[in-house]
C-alpha cells in the first residue's frame, strides 16, 4: 500500500475520479447524497493537489544540502500536515527546502524513525541545528521562518 501511494499525484487523482463518479451517479438519478459525496471528495482532491507541486529528492543529498545552509523536509503523500506546510509556504517558498518523500526511499523513512524513537512523524523539518515537527500554528510559523532564511535547493 505504501508503494502504491508513494506518488504524490495519485491520491488527488483518485479522489477526483471517485468524486466525478459520484457526481455522475447523482446526474442519472441515484440521489442527492451522491452530490454531497462528490463535493467532499473534490474538496479533498483540491486540498491535496498542492503536494504534487514539490519535487522529492534522494535522501543521499540531504546532508550536503544541510551543510550548505539548507533545510530538509521529510514528508509523505497524503499527509494533511505536509500538505498544509506546502500550502502555507506558497509558490515561492515551496522550492526552497530539500523535500524527501519517506515513502520513496526506505533510508529516508529509517532516518525519520531514528529522529522520533521509531515513529514516522512528518513533516519533519531538519536544519544544521536540529529538527522539529510542523504540527501546530507555532511550529508551522517556525518552519516557514526557517525555510525562508535557508539556502534554496540548487
Amino acid at each position: 500500500m505504501r508503494q502504491l501511494f508513494s506518488k504524490p499525484w495519485l491520491l488527488p487523482a483518485l479522489m477526483l475520479l471517485v468524486g466525478a463518479l459520484f457526481a455522475y451517479w447523482g446526474l442519472i438519478g441515484r440521489g442527492p447524497l451522491n452530490y454531497v459525496a462528490a463535493a467532499i471528495l473534490l474538496f479533498f482532491a483540491l486540498r491535496f493537489v498542492s503536494t504534487t507541486q514539490v519535487q522529492s529528492r534522494p535522501v543521499a543529498g540531504a546532508d550536503e544540502h544541510l551543510a550548505n545552509g539548507g533545510v530538509v523536509v521529510f514528508w509523505r503523500p497524503g499527509c494533511q500536515f505536509c500538505a498544509r506546510l506546502i500550502r502555507e509556504l506558497g509558490a515561492d517558498g515551496r522550492y526552497i527546502p530539500y523535500w524527501v518523500n519517506i515513502w520513496d526511499e526506505p533510508e529516508a523513512a529509517a532516518r525519520v524513525r531514528q529522529y522520533h524513537q521509531g515513529n514516522e512523524i512528518v513533516p519533519t523539518v531538519v536544519t544544521a541545528d536540529g529538527y522539529f515537527v510542523a504540527k501546530d500554528a507555532e511550529t508551522y510559523d517556525r518552519a516557514k521562518a526557517v525555510i525562508r532564511r535557508a539556502t534554496p535547493v540548487a
